[in-house]
């Protein structure tokens, strides 16, 4: 088996890839019933969006399990948890499920969706630039930190409580900010670990 540093990063049409492909497909659909409104196409795109997230899980154990775990699956799986956070934060902003909780946070959503955008904007950025350097020279893709591996699901609650609705506004706004600690301390993790390096 190669090193992952020897890795061709070349997509495979296996089960695990199969898995993320169609989280890609529900983001879609998700962001569409999102952009119809009314009350049923939001709950529907609210379970979906759940459904869509569990994915990101499942595909990660099958490729373990199957052993068809490969960097370019990696890269896909990244990816795709963006293609599927990103366009739905903006969609549920768009149409107001945040709002119930202003009155809890100054700004509402943005200390929450700002940061959480720019995070899955640099993932893909890193992705994309990792990709071109490689062309000249093989290495290793960076391994996310502990909290990061975690950070995504602490930007899908909040996502998942406004758009299904969930409990009571103070819930909305103690999960934002708590994903706002998340996010800073995911940034912090990194340049930590990007300083540690330099010595």
């Amino acid at each position: 088996m190669n090193k992952p540093s020897e890795q061709k990063v070349k997509l495979a049409f296996n089960i695990p890839n199969s898995v993320t492909s169609v989280r890609v497909v529900m983001a879609i659909i998700i962001v569409c019933l999102l952009y119809a409104g009314g009350k049923t196409n939001t709950h529907t795109a609210g379970i979906l969006l759940i459904i869509a997230a569990l994915t990101d899980w499942i595909d990660g154990l099958l490729a373990r399990k199957l052993g068809q775990a490969s960097l370019a699956g990696s890269l896909f799986d990244l990816v795709a948890d963006e293609i599927l956070f990103m366009p739905t934060l903006i969609m549920a902003i768009a149409t107001g499920l945040f709002s119930r909780a202003d009155a809890l946070m100054p700004l509402n959503p943005y200390p929450y969706a700002v940061p959480a955008l720019a995070g899955g904007v640099m993932v893909i950025a890193g992705v994309v630039t990792y990709l071109r350097k490689r062309r000249k020279r093989v290495f290793d893709f960076p391994t996310p930190t502990g909290i990061a591996k975690v950070n995504f699901w602490f930007w899908m609650a909040p996502l998942i409580i406004a758009i299904l609705g969930i409990g009571p506004d103070m819930l909305l706004a103690v999960m934002m900010y708590l994903a706002i600690i998340s996010t800073v301390f995911t940034f912090y993790s990194y340049l930590k670990k990007r300083q540690l390096r330099l010595y």
